[in-house]
Order: structure tokens, then sequence, then C-alpha cells
């Protein structure tokens, strides 16, 4: 009976020194609105600390040389999210304006003329409190039939575990509204909401089917440049299509990306020691897709001549893929859908040699060195096993 006392006091020791982990679940609702209903996604068990990214991406019909309008009001954060960035993305305008009214009673407008592929991209670094953002929207004027915008909001979540996330998606009376959340690296839920008509027919629970239209995401601190992001109804090269990170860097290119899209994250996870990231991560989305033939995946190098991978996320950890450098770019061909990032090599601090001088009457001590310490946290259920096991010897 002891004996069983002592091994049940051992466990119960064991199991309290091992953090618990609780995954984060997502609901998103309602399927189908209208313009001006409210869009509610409900976030429970998400711990502080974890790196979040919120979607929301329009589709809809304009008429070329008119104004367009996507927004949305009233958008309330239970928590913060710290070392924010808030990043926008139009296809097919002439010219793109950002307007947010932050919590804290700020309020920001850019405006920005589209590239030659009708792009803007526009890109803001902000911590985002807690609170309600009365607007965020995106308006401009028609250059295409067919009207493409993305809003994404991400950083290092911090406050209540659990809430709700709202907003009334505005300016849109027929059209999609892609909503995705990404926790740590990976897709958490992604949902299509029709806008003014019919829900789509649900093929999947947690994530979108492949009809999910294509965007990017991304930052760019007010510049426009690079990339091909090609709507629904148009084409390119034939049998090719090329789908572009609202900052230009990161790209994917094939024939059978149909829906695809470069979402940005920010990096959470573990890499191989003597590796560091080179910017953000980028969500190929939707997470269902596949690629046969397989699809390019692009980064540009941080500079020429650099040693780089490109990594994928699988189960918190970034795997590297075989990856081949092509010029200023590496590239790596992928057949499915995931979370993707460059991969450097770490710098290495700079050791500083300090000389000691002695004189001839004074013997010259080797100064001590003391090793760096271990992390502890690791070894505490060794440490935890080791003192009882010695305390049960001492005891018996």
């Amino acid at each position: 009976m002891l004996l069983v006392k002592r091994l049940g006091g051992f466990l119960l020791l064991f199991l309290l020194l091992i953090p618990a982990a609780t995954a984060a679940t997502i609901t998103i609702s309602p399927d189908a609105i209208r313009s001006g209903d409210t869009v509610t996604v409900t976030v429970n068990d998400l711990s502080d600390g974890a790196a979040f990214s919120l979607g929301i991406r329009g589709e809809f019909a304009a008429t070329p040389g008119e104004t367009f309008s996507f927004s949305a009001r009233d958008l309330s954060l239970p928590f913060a999210l710290d070392g924010g960035e808030v990043t926008a993305y139009t296809k097919g305008t002439n010219w793109t304006r950002l307007s947010a009214e932050l919590p804290d009673g700020g309020s920001v407008s850019m405006n920005y003329t589209a590239d030659k592929n009708g792009e803007v991209r526009i890109g803001q670094p902000r911590n985002l409190p807690s609170g309600t953002l009365s607007l965020v929207a995106l308006d401009g004027k028609a250059a295409a039939e067919s009207i493409t915008t993305d809003l994404v909001m991400m950083g290092t979540k911090r406050g209540p575990d659990s809430g709700t996330i709202s907003f009334a998606i505005e300016g849109v009376t027929q059209g999609t509204a892609t909503v995705s959340v990404y926790i740590d690296g990976a897709e958490a839920l992604s949902r299509t909401i029709a806008i003014g008509g019919e829900a789509p027919a649900p093929t999947q629970t947690t994530t979108p089917t492949a009809t999910t239209t294509q965007s990017s995401g991304g930052s760019n601190s007010g510049g426009n440049s690079g990339g091909s992001t090609t709507p629904p109804t148009a084409t390119s090269t034939p049998g090719v299509t090329t789908v572009t990170s609202a900052d230009g860097k990161a790209s994917l290119t094939g024939t059978d990306i149909a829906g695809a899209g470069l979402q940005p994250l920010p990096f959470q996870g573990t890499i191989l020691p003597g590796l560091s990231t080179a910017g953000n991560a980028y969500a190929v989305t939707p997470a269902t897709l596949t690629f046969d033939p397989a699809a390019v995946l692009s980064f540009p190098l941080p500079s020429a001549g650099a040693t780089a991978t490109i990594a994928r996320f699988e189960d918190g950890i970034w795997s590297p893929v075989p990856s081949k450098i092509e010029g200023d770019r590496i590239t790596a061909a992928v057949s499915r859908a995931g979370s993707y990032v460059l991969l450097v090599p770490a710098e290495v601090p700079t050791l500083t040699a300090t000389a000691t001088t002695t004189t001839a009457a004074v013997a010259t001590t080797p100064a001590a060195t003391t090793p760096a310490a271990a992390p502890v946290a690791p070894l505490l259920p060794a440490i935890a096993f080791a003192i009882l096991m010695f305390w049960w010897e001492r005891r018996g």
C-alpha cells in the first residue's frame, strides 16, 4: 500500500510538471448574409502568445469606371494583437483607399494607385488593442468587372482565452466573403459566406471547398510592387496561373491552382538549430487544396548568393523541403496547401578576445569560464523523477 501511495504521488507531481496543452477551437457563422449583416467568429481556449491571423476576403462584380466599397463595420476584438500588422490588397482597381477607425480613437487613411496589373498593396505595422474598430474599409475605382479584396489582421494574442470577434459586412450586395483564421501557422478554420444569395453547398465541416476564389495577403508599408494575381474570370499564360502575396515576395505558379491564395502569418513554431526566419510565413489556402502537377512556390533571397531553404509547417515544427536557388529567388515544388516560410542560417555571435596584462612578479591564473545554463523547463520532469527516486530509496 505504501508503494502504491508513493507511486501515486510521483505520478501526480510528474503530471503537474507537464504544461497542459488545450487546442483552440474556432467557429464561424452564418453561411449566408445580406449587406449589413453580422459575421461572428467564436474563439475558445486560445492561449496568450499564440500567433493569430484573421483574414477577410471579398469577391464581387463591379462596373469599370465606377466606385466600389467593401468594409467591415464595428469589428470587435476580444483580445489584443501585439506586434501586429494590418494589410490590405485589391485586384481589378484603378486606385484603392484603406480607411480604419481604431479603438483608441485614432484613424488611418491610405490611398494608392494600382500598378500595371490592377493591384494595390497596403501594409501598416500596428499593435491592435482589444475593443471595437468602428470601421475598416476598402473603397476605390473599379478597373475590371470582377474585384478581389483582402483584409488581414495578425499579431501575437494577449488577453482573454475565449471570446467573440464580430463584424458587419457592408458595401457589397452580391458576392462572397471568405473568413479565415490561422493559429500558430496552421489553419484553424476557413469559411466562404455568400452575400445576398444562397450559401454554397458545404462539402466539408472545417475548411472551404476548392471553389474559394483566389486572392492574397501581405504587407508593404506604402508600396506597390511585383506579382500578378489572376481573378477567376481572367486568364494569363494559357494553362498557367500565378498567385502572389500582397507584398509581392511569395508567389505560387502552376496549372492546377484554381482557388489558391497566399495569406501572411506571424511566424510561430520550432525550427532546426542554426536556422532563423526571413520575414513572415505564408499560408497557401485553402488548406484542402492539392496540386497535380505540383505547383512552384517561390521566395526572394534576402541577398545575392545567400544560403536558404523553404520549410513547411507540420505538427508545430518547420521542416525544410527540397528547394532550388534560381537567380535571386528560391523555389520549391509543393503538391498541397499549407504554411511555408523562408529559412536562412542564423547569425553567429562574434566573440571578442580581451588581452590581460600582468607583471612578472604576479602569477597569471586563467579565468574560469562558466558554461551557459541549459534551459530548465524541459528538464523539470527528469529532475523531479531523480529527486523522487532518491527520496524513495532513502525512505526505503
